[in-house]
């Protein structure tokens, strides 16, 4: 009787370790990378990555945000899987700055900083097919809870429709396909309509300062300049980027392209009430022409030189029409609550008589801002401008993964 009770015992502990077991292993969900649940050989509770806490990641990310300018965002992509043949992947290496900013090891996604946002994750989507072939991966939940992200969406969730644009731009160099893939995603977020046909310049064609052919197939090495806006409920958007499509702006590209960034960035900071459009367009003048000179693109400092690179305004009033409206002067100080444009630009032709490494370039960078009672909110803030976040995003966004429409 006693044997046979001893060997009941034993069954029943032997069960109750099993029922443990398989309690724990249901409740240590994969998240697509070792975690503490997961692999506690490797890693110590609290711990995202082996020896690092979330702690010290929320260090890192704080101590970027007291470097960060007030109104500024710091973008980041993750890598993507580079392949060896269709279906076998090289081995993965996470991007160095994303990887030191989440503790996130996996590809297809971006993460944000900022003052305002804090902490946010756009997170890659499994389907059933990935999961039986790659397994697990980290999702929204993921980014919330281990990474300790403030906010937390799916890829599919990115909300600037340009900025999809971009990525879908290195695997389809085309000016209708990316105008047609612009209009797509501003309407599949919620705008009735365009607020004017988008101008879809590749190479020498971002020259002419209203291109609307949108036809060409844009060169390998070219820029392409997207100046776009869409409606909802009567208000208008309108907004400039220029990128280099294949991924990498040439040393020439980035000469000028650094010129119209930093003519855009301190012509912002005039923005502010009792300033005038006017005003600010004056010291774009000169901080261009200056710039010009220095480059060797202007011989001379007189303004009919530098207008026939430029005879466009500073920017313009931005509300129910694209330029709102055109009986107001540029004169009128600047009040609470108006909303203009900051659009600096440079055009040169491919007849031009400049140095011939510049012909046929053309950058523009417009943001929409508000006029506060302190100052100014940059509208299009989120939409990245800075040379290597452009780069960066463009050279490690999993392209094929978002982008796979067959090409003709």
């Amino acid at each position: 009787m006693k044997i046979v009770l001893g060997r009941l015992l034993q069954r029943a502990s032997l069960r109750q370790a099993i029922g443990r077991r398989a309690y724990s292993i249901k409740k240590s969900v994969d998240i697509g990378q070792p975690s503490p649940a997961s692999h506690p050989q490797l890693l110590k509770e609290g711990e995202i990555t082996p020896g690092i806490t979330s702690e010290e990641y929320t260090l890192r990310r704080n101590k970027l945000l007291e470097v960060l300018p007030e109104k500024g965002l710091a973008i980041f992509a993750a890598a993507p899987v580079k392949m060896m043949t269709d279906v076998v992947p090289y081995t993965y290496r996470q991007d160095a700055d994303y990887l030191y900013i989440t503790g996130c090891q996996q590809p297809g996604g971006v993460a944000v900083l900022g003052h305002e946002c804090g902490f946010c994750m756009f997170m890659a989507e499994a389907t059933s097919h990935d999961v039986i072939w790659q397994g697990q991966i980290a999702g929204v939940s993921a980014a919330l809870e281990v990474f300790k992200a403030d906010r937390a969406y799916p890829m599919s969730k990115l909300r600037q429709a340009l900025l999809q644009t971009m990525f879908h731009s290195k695997t389809h160099p085309y000016e209708g396909r990316l105008s047609a893939k612009v209009e797509y995603e501003c309407k599949m977020k919620g705008a009735q309509r365009m607020a004017f046909n988008p101008v879809v310049g590749g190479g020498p064609n971002a020259s002419v300062i209203h291109y609307s052919r949108n036809d060409q197939k844009i060169k390998n090495g070219d820029l392409v300049l997207m100046d776009v806006g869409c409606e909802l409920h009567g208000y208008v958007s309108d907004i400039t980027r220029t990128w280099p499509p294949y991924g990498s702006f040439s040393s020439t590209q980035e000469e000028l392209y650094d010129l119209i960034l930093q003519t855009n960035k301190d012509c912002v900071e005039l923005c502010k009430p009792g300033a005038s459009i006017r005003e600010i367009h004056s010291f774009s003048v000169e901080m261009l022409i200056k710039g010009l000179n220095e480059i060797g693109i202007l011989k001379d400092s007189r303004s009919s030189s530098y207008h026939q690179l430029n005879p466009t305004s500073i920017g313009h009033y931005l509300g129910m029409d694209v330029h709102d409206c055109s009986i107001v002067g540029y004169d009128r100080p600047l009040k609470p609550g108006v909303v203009i444009t900051i659009e600096p630009g440079i055009y040169i032709p491919l007849s031009s008589n400049g140095p011939e490494r510049y012909r046929g370039i053309g950058i523009r960078i417009e943001d929409e801002v508000l006029i506060t009672e302190t100052g100014y909110e940059v509208l299009t803030g989120s939409m990245p401008k800075e040379v290597k976040h452009i780069e960066s995003l463009l050279n490690n966004f999993p392209h094929g993964k978002y982008n796979a429409e067959p090409q003709q």
